[in-house]
């Protein structure tokens, strides 16, 4: 007998609507004949991946028998969702658990996307965690996941794919996520009729809820004026807000107005908000589509290209990058245009194919290097103001006539408009995996 089991499935949506993480809620209805094991996982993969459809995210379930005291994890139309902390021993064959799952998937996946590869997984135990740090992290191959999977011992899990074999990727990767570092997000969804028509979440309610409950984050971009929980898409969703604990939740949840009815309400554990995307990597170390935190040296101004995206260069011992803030992250291409030649940073975000250039979501600034200012000299000969006469070419008093050399500037220091520290993109242009600085 086992201790419950684990189900993850990926790939199931498109850019033209559905929702893994609503698929959750028709996953749960399916197994009612079990209990919820803690709360369901929301894993988000590789951010940089090109064709991922909006945040990347798989999920996983754990089912069993439930043990010790029951928590509220949600809501399925008018009956709510109970989870339990542990799962007691209970009779599972895994070949039917597999059966019904791919069922359920595929009546909710989108039909006809040759985009779309739907995979389910399931397992009577945790997989080995390399396949969720392989997926968030790098560009994996499937044939690789597989070959882990193949090779597993005991094979205490079974696996289906359609179409391709790319969401195998995220199904066992989700499943395999340790939750070490976890945040917790509340999901409200829509009713069915509603899929794609404009949402309407109250700016007002969000400002005030985002000031009520200090565990949540990333709600509402006052400056920006944007709403962070609302999609845009024509998915199911109709707000999700994310905390560092899941007991305000419920209650951050209910103070959201929206004008419209909310059909189902699931709260997921993830490993949103926690950088795992990030890896320390020399310049010269840079593969396709990783997240990098380069540690290095500016080498000029930064300089604005048309559009407003703002540009500078990165060299470590390994080589050079161009690190870029392009115009959807706001107010962070200020503090770049702060940087100067010489300044030591840390410089962390995405990168895609070669010749790099880095997606800028956090910087850090190590050390800053001195401004030096040059100022004209007044007149050794009658004190009068000394004029420029060109680059390196000395000056010369506008009164007497008299000249002196470009070494009789006086030098001093200016004030830098950047101070050491950590700066983040605007919360309208984060990530889900970026961790906000004020955690």
């Amino acid at each position: 007998m086992a201790q419950g089991f684990f189900v993850g499935f990926d790939d199931t949506d498109s850019p033209r609507g559905l929702c893994t993480t609503f698929l959750a809620t028709e996953v749960i209805a399916e197994f009612s004949d079990f209990d919820l094991i803690g709360y369901p996982s929301l894993v988000r993969l590789n951010p940089n991946i090109p064709w991922k459809t909006r945040g990347n995210g798989a999920v996983s379930i754990r089912f069993g028998r439930g043990a010790g005291k029951p928590f509220w994890a949600g809501r399925l139309e008018d009956a709510d969702v109970k989870g339990y902390p542990r799962s007691g021993k209970c009779d599972v064959e895994l070949k039917s658990i597999l059966e019904r799952l791919d069922r359920v998937v595929l009546a909710n996946s989108a039909q006809g996307e040759k985009a779309t590869n739907p995979a389910v997984f399931v397992s009577l135990e945790r997989p080995i965690g390399r396949l969720y740090k392989n997926a968030v992290r790098e560009l994996v191959n499937p044939r690789d996941v597989l070959r882990v999977l193949h090779n597993g011992k005991g094979r205490k899990w079974l696996w289906r794919t359609h179409r391709g074999r790319r969401g195998i990727v995220g199904a066992s990767a989700a499943a395999a996520w340790p939750g070490q570092r976890r945040t917790y997000e509340i999901i409200a969804y829509r009713e069915r009729h509603r899929w794609g028509t404009p949402r309407n979440v109250r700016w007002e309610s969000v400002l005030s809820m985002d000031r009520a409950f200090p565990s949540t984050f990333n709600n509402i971009d006052e400056r920006n004026r944007h709403v962070v929980i609302a999609p845009h898409s024509p998915c199911p969703v109709l707000f999700g807000i994310r905390a560092t604990a899941p007991g305000e939740l419920a209650a951050a949840g209910s103070a959201i107005v929206t004008g419209e009815r909310t059909d189902r309400v699931l709260v997921f554990s993830s490993n949103q908000g926690t950088d795992d995307h990030l890896q320390r990597l020399g310049v010269g170390k840079l593969r396709p589509y990783v997240s990098p935190v380069v540690r290095g040296t500016v080498t000029a101004a930064p300089s604005t290209a048309r559009g407003g995206h703002v540009f500078f260069r990165l060299r470590d011992q390994t080589g050079e990058l161009d690190c870029a803030a392009f115009e959807p992250t706001k107010e962070f291409r200020k503090t770049v245009r702060g940087l100067a030649a010489g300044d030591l940073v840390e410089a962390s975000g995405g990168v895609h194919a070669p010749p790099f250039t880095l997606n800028l979501e956090k910087l850090r600034l190590v050390r800053a290097v001195p401004l030096q200012t040059l100022r004209k000299p007044p007149c050794p000969r009658c004190g009068g103001t000394m004029r420029s006469r060109g680059r390196n070419a000395g000056y010369r008093c506008a009164r007497c006539r008299a000249r002196a050399g470009p070494e009789a500037a006086l030098r001093g220091t200016a004030p830098r408009q950047i101070e050491a520290g950590l700066y983040e993109v605007a919360r309208c242009a984060r990530r889900h995996l970026s961790r906000p600085v004020e955690r």
